[in-house]
This record gives structure tokens, C-alpha cells and sequence, in this order.
């Protein structure tokens, strides 16, 4: 039953459940792709993280076909716009990669940095806001 309800709180009532339901607030993983010439979904985790010029992030690549199995041998780039990423392989085992990743070196100034993963032709973003270490607060 649809019930109407007056103002812009009741159009954040409707809009709520259709956000959530694997929406903009959905739990679910976001997949990309298919791949060309593959047909591959790509997963990258996370998509979003905020920490300090000190610490190191994992970036987990996880590449599937079409029925959702996990494919051993696919070669994953990492590029960051500053710092680097490692891995110990460039090529998925089980279906995944995870490459770290490490702010450059002699700045403690707050900014974005960026790395795009590449699996064929899709390339996802991972957004990395870099953030003073506070001590003592």
C-alpha cells in the first residue's frame, strides 16, 4: 500500500527503501564490466578510504566470468597518482589480486590521491583522501 505523505519528508520516505535495496546505500558488491575482449566483472575494494600519509591500504581485485567463478591469470594494473602500489602478482590466483598501497614520501599535507586499476579495458578509480597523523588529541 503506497501511502502519500506530505513535504520533502515524505519523499525521503519514498525514496529511502529504493536507495537501500541494492541502491546507493546497498551493502552489495559493485561489479564492473563485462570486460572486452573477455566478457570478465570486476570487484575493487574499497572504493573509498581516508587515512594518514604513514599507513598502508590494501586494494582487492577480484575478476569473475560471466557465471560468477573466479578466473585464475588475469593480468591487473595498479597506477597511483602518487606513492606507489606492490603486489606480490600482477595476475589474479583465485580470481583476485590485492596490491598495496603507500602515500609518497615527506608530506604530511592533506589530499586526494587516486589509483585506477586496470583489468582489459575497465578501470575503476579508488579515491584515497590523505590525512594529517594527529597524536595526542
Amino acid at each position: 500500500m503506497l501511502v502519500r505523505l506530505a513535504g520533502l519528508g515524505g519523499l525521503a520516505l519514498w525514496l529511502l527503501p529504493a536507495l537501500s535495496h541494492a541502491g546507493l546505500f546497498s551493502s552489495q558488491a559493485r561489479y564492473y564490466g563485462p570486460t572486452t575482449p573477455s566478457g570478465y566483472r570486476v570487484r575493487v575494494e574499497p572504493q573509498a578510504v581516508t587515512l594518514s600519509h604513514s599507513q598502508r591500504q590494501p586494494i582487492h581485485v577480484t575478476v569473475e566470468n560471466e557465471a560468477g567463478q573466479p578466473v585464475d591469470g588475469v593480468p591487473v594494473q595498479f597506477r597511483a597518482s602518487e606513492g606507489n602500489v606492490t603486489t606480490d602478482n600482477y595476475e589474479t590466483q583465485g580470481g583476485t589480486v590485492t596490491g598495496t598501497f603507500a602515500a609518497a614520501t615527506g608530506s604530511d599535507q592533506p589530499r586526494t590521491v587516486f589509483v585506477v586499476v586496470t583489468v582489459e579495458n575497465v578501470k575503476v578509480t579508488v579515491f584515497i583522501d590523505i590525512v594529517p597523523a594527529v597524536f595526542g588529541r
